[in-house]
């Protein structure tokens, strides 16, 4: 333990507070509140035998959050696994269960490595292998089964046949295992036929319910990249935020003219299940590509730690802006994606990667058209893109409105551009990542990949020019 963690020790035992608790019991939860206010105390264990509270001030609170945060570093592979408010849990029960009526200078070294040790060994019991079922609005046909890096898509008419929940046949009400009745109820209210199973390790059960939600949530975004058009907008975990499936507009005139309009949301409706099946095997190689991505954060197994949690970080951005039904909200959404996944971290970076990003995936320079014989530079259209997400979050443009900001030459960018060149990129990035971490040593920043790519299209151009010339077309 460092001397900042055994500081913070002390000071977490110095805002310790035990008091007794007036009678007659059960206290109202007012009560019990006013009591704690006014003894500073702001998480509390009560001991109902000895009528006691013990807890801490705000001040001890902040020092074990703080002791929390030196136990897992941030962006550190342990950080991804425990949450700090978890570890800080940990912490406040081992204190009061083992240092009440102590006083910080009491404490001795192997008091300070004892609590070391505990949270050593926290760490080291997080072993399990949790199977998370989450129900997802997906397609409205069912078909077979697939899978995306650690989750795999399975429509409720194809349960599983292997071991689920400690039973055989646990989704099967009739063999008279009702442990996921619940789950099939909230699932059928939600409309969520699919469910995508997901097998989290190491994590404690909180950490490991959010760790399933959000690989979900970038699996459904591989499948939007893979299959876009307006109507894969609306798939969603069934737990998150969902579109209604269908909606009915009704308004009269002052005239006395009556309008109602239905309109069906599902999503996928007019896709044949025939061409979902075919197109999810065309594009199989796609998904195990994105995929990997996504096992290796999941899994924290990455050798390119910080290009893979990119990647994921921007597919989620990608999923989130299709959900929106502003463009101007959108539009910021799918931007941000493209900042995440190129580190941006300013707009200045933003324009810098983007303008690097038409070079690096389309050999395209800031002068040169954005489509042969256009009119829409490079430029302009970084320009344009970076313009609008940038007037819509600082308020010099009007979120509500139908348009979006043009930039300084007076030309705008629609939704439609800016998610086709987003959906290209988290595309054409993966791609060009399972390459370069096949090179065995691969250097984890943009620059670097960004480096590589460009060095491998000069190797094939080279290579190319180089080759003699074929007898093709001659007599």
């Amino acid at each position: 333990m460092t001397s900042e963690q055994e500081k913070l020790c002390r000071r977490a035992l110095d805002g310790m507070k035990t008091i007794c608790l007036p009678g007659p019991f059960p206290l109202g939860a007012d009560d019990l509140g006013t009591i704690l206010e006014e003894n500073d105390i702001r998480n509390a264990s009560i001991n109902l035998r000895e009528r006691t509270v013990t807890g801490f001030s705000a001040g001890g609170i902040d020092a074990i959050v703080t002791l929390a945060k030196t136990f897992r570093p941030s962006r550190s592979e342990i950080s991804r696994r425990a949450s700090n408010a978890t570890l800080a849990k940990l912490l406040f029960d081992y204190i009061i269960g083992h240092w009440t009526h102590r006083v910080s200078t009491s404490l001795t070294q192997p008091d300070l490595d004892q609590l070391q040790t505990v949270v050593d060994d926290w760490f080291a019991s997080l072993t399990e292998v949790r199977e998370h079922v989450v129900p997802c609005i997906l397609f409205p046909h069912a078909v077979p089964k697939f899978t995306i890096g650690p989750v795999t898509f399975r429509h409720i008419s194809e349960p599983p046949t292997n071991e689920v929940g400690g039973a055989q046949g646990a989704f099967q009400p009739e063999n008279g295992d009702f442990r996921f009745s619940s789950l099939m109820e909230f699932a059928t209210n939600r409309n969520a036929p699919w469910m995508a199973f997901v097998k989290v390790t190491g994590r404690p059960t909180a950490e490991s319910i959010h760790a399933a939600d959000t690989a979900t949530d970038v699996a459904l975004a591989v499948v939007q990249l893979v299959s876009p058009g307006q109507d894969m907008r609306g798939i969603a975990r069934a737990s998150a935020r969902t579109a209604p499936l269908g909606r009915v507009d009704a308004s009269w005139a002052e005239n006395g003219g009556f309008s109602e309009q239905l309109r069906n949301q599902i999503p996928a409706l007019a896709r044949p299940q025939k061409l979902i099946v075919d197109h999810i095997k065309e594009v199989e190689p796609v998904l195990r590509s994105m995929g990997q991505r996504l096992t290796a954060f999941l899994d924290a197994s990455s050798s390119v730690p910080d290009l893979d949690e990119a990647w994921c970080n921007a597919a989620y951005w990608y999923h989130e802006a299709l959900a929106e039904t502003l463009d101007t909200v959108a539009v910021a959404k799918l931007e941000t994606a493209i900042e995440v996944l190129f580190r941006a971290e300013n707009m200045s970076g933003s324009k810098r990667r983007l303008h690097e990003s038409f070079d690096v995936f389309f050999s395209l320079g800031s002068s040169d058209p954005i489509v042969e014989n256009g009119k829409v530079t490079v430029q302009q259209f970084v320009e344009a893109i970076t313009t609008a997400r940038s007037r819509v979050l600082h308020g010099t443009w009007p979120t509500l409105g139908f348009d979006l900001p043009a930039n300084k030459s007076n030309q705008t960018i629609s939704y439609g551009d800016v998610e086709l060149l987003t959906r290209f990129l988290l595309i054409s990035f993966s791609a060009h990542l399972d390459a370069y971490i096949k090179t065995g040593n691969p250097t984890d920043t943009t620059d670097a990949f960004f480096a590589w790519i460009k060095a491998e299209r000069a190797a094939e151009a080279a290579k190319a020019a180089a080759a003699p010339p074929t007898n093709e077309g001659r007599d």
